[in-house]
């Protein structure tokens, strides 16, 4: 079998709330038949080079790809 693959890079916001991460998108992404394989944290340094919190993810789909010519 054959995969398709993508990846969506999602920043999360500030809000009244604290930390927002918009993923409304992410039923449609699975309607369309694409399957989260992995999700990776993306780490902000501070000004002394440490990682001081997480500020979105990183994460990559896959679906079966349709056979074609």
């Amino acid at each position: 079998m054959r995969w398709q693959y993508q990846d969506r890079m999602v920043m999360f916001k500030e809000s009244g709330e604290g930390l927002v991460s918009g993923l409304d998108w992410l039923n449609e992404v699975g309607r369309e038949g694409w399957e989260m394989v992995s999700a990776l944290p993306l780490i902000a340094p501070n000004k002394d080079g440490y990682a001081y919190g997480t500020v979105g993810a990183l994460m990559i789909f896959k679906r079966p790809q349709a056979d074609g010519p």
